[in-house]
């Protein structure tokens, strides 16, 4: 089967399940929004970052890496299986093992359905007065859960003894990988650690509440993809002019749809935030408003990891991780101490995901790649102009006074859809695209 077809395929069903998680998770979250306070919310913040860094250690990169090296036997990934549990993380092989073996559409109902069952054991949790720990039981149930559906679909037996050439085969991939995620969880955790020393955990809910707001769609739109092209693309790990064309097409659609999101976002911000989680999140709406800026960078840069990976280059990930990981903390700091408010630490992480989108991708196309600047950097010029002509046109109409919020929203939303949907489809390729997945879907 062919990349293009495989990629579709991963990205129809696992775009199915995301979609359908991200209703799920509004509906949730904006009920849990009017249940809790934002310090409870800030809490449980702060006790994330630290169950977020114990999962992030007992991962030691294992999971990308059984998935890339394609010279894995049996034994060897029961080694690995028993190597995971020794660091207490037993998801990491049957996760993998499905991944790789392109599961898409029973990976994708598994999340979905777990995460509509956490979701409403949470609301009930907190109805009944169950505070922050509504929030921490469903954390805990997502991991336990999807470790034994994945476990069931790809069931693995743990070998009695681990064997070092196992492990080898695998070593320097997941090492790199793991000081990746080391460094990535401190950049993308060191906002609410340092937010909730120096502001407190009232300022901290209200910032957590708008950064996760604005990861929703960077993160239910590149996962679509994402956990596809690593499996796809490491099959043709060394054609990497292959891999270059086929990525090409990735980031052109993300790009299209990213860059005028974060416009959209941007001018509906207010509606948005008051809709979904009342008035008491008011203070949100300013920094969600810079933070939405981000979306279409966030939604392009993601994906790179996922080729730095296909390709076993994991080392030069790692480098552009840690350079990235100082533009962010350097952002967090200039908020904080310079400007001391939370509208400029969201400026300050604007600037340090602009600097890094360009860090991330002069290194992956012109050294790992080996390819074109020049050609890559042309996929965003329709993008741009996309955003550009939906900021005038929203600008406009941000001048009409409407005061029923829910209407000014649905206004908002339907004029950004006409000024989009021209521009979209004047693209061939998009609407080839469009029809294939029509097809798909009947």
């Amino acid at each position: 089967m062919s990349i293009k077809k495989n990629i579709a395929i991963g990205v129809f069903y696992t775009a199915v399940s995301k979609y359908s998680g991200i209703f799920i998770s509004i509906g949730i979250g904006a009920i849990l929004a009017r249940l809790l306070s934002p310090a409870e919310f800030g809490t449980v913040a702060i006790v994330m970052v630290f169950t977020t860094f114990f999962n992030m250690l007992s991962d030691f990169g294992l999971g990308p890496a059984i998935v890339q090296n394609k010279s894995l036997d049996t034994n060897d990934v029961r080694s690995l299986f028993s190597f995971s549990i020794l660091f207490y993380s037993l998801r990491i092989v049957p996760y993998s093992l499905n991944l790789k073996q392109l599961r898409f559409k029973r990976i994708g109902i598994t999340a979905v359905s777990v995460q509509a069952i956490s979701g409403i054991g949470a609301i009930l949790l907190a109805y009944k007065g169950f505070s922050y720990y509504a929030l921490v039981y469903k954390a805990i149930f997502d991991g336990f859960a999807t470790f034994l559906v994945y476990f069931f679909m790809a069931p693995i037996r743990p070998s009695l003894k681990i064997k070092w050439k196992s492990i080898k085969k695998v070593l320097n991939f997941s090492i790199f990988q793991f000081l990746f995620n080391f460094i990535n969880y401190f950049s993308r955790n060191a906002d609410n650690l340092l937010l909730g020393k120096y502001f407190g955990a009232a300022p901290l809910g209200f910032y957590n509440k708008s950064y996760q707001l604005m990861l929703l769609p960077v993160q239910n739109l590149t996962h679509v993809i994402s956990p596809v092209l690593l499996p796809v693309l490491s099959e043709f790990q060394n054609d990497k002019t292959k891999i270059f064309n086929s990525y090409c097409r990735v980031v052109k659609l993300l790009a299209i749809i990213g860059f005028p999101l974060s416009i959209v976002l941007y001018f509906v911000a207010p509606e948005l935030i008051l809709t979904l989680y009342g008035s008491q999140w008011v203070e949100s709406i300013p920094v969600f408003k810079i933070l939405s800026l981000t979306v279409g960078i966030q939604m392009v840069l993601s994906t790179s990891g996922s080729i730095y990976q296909a390709v076993n280059r994991t080392d030069l990930l790692f480098v552009v991780g840690l350079s990235n990981s100082i533009f962010m903390i350097g952002g967090i700091l200039f908020g904080i101490f310079f400007e001391k408010g939370l509208i400029f630490v969201g400026y300050g992480l604007l600037f340090a995901f602009i600097i890094g989108f360009f860090n991330s991708f002069i290194i992956l196309i012109k050294i790992v790649l080996k390819q074109s600047l020049i050609t890559f950097f042309k996929l965003f010029i329709r993008p741009l102009i996309t955003a550009s002509a939906m900021a005038i046109v929203l600008y406009l109409v941000s001048f009409i006074s409407i005061e029923n919020i829910v209407f000014a929203l649905v206004l908002k939303l339907l004029v950004a859809m006409v000024v989009f949907v021209p521009f979209f489809i004047s693209d061939p390729y998009n609407k080839n695209m469009m029809r294939q997945l029509i097809h798909k879907f009947k």
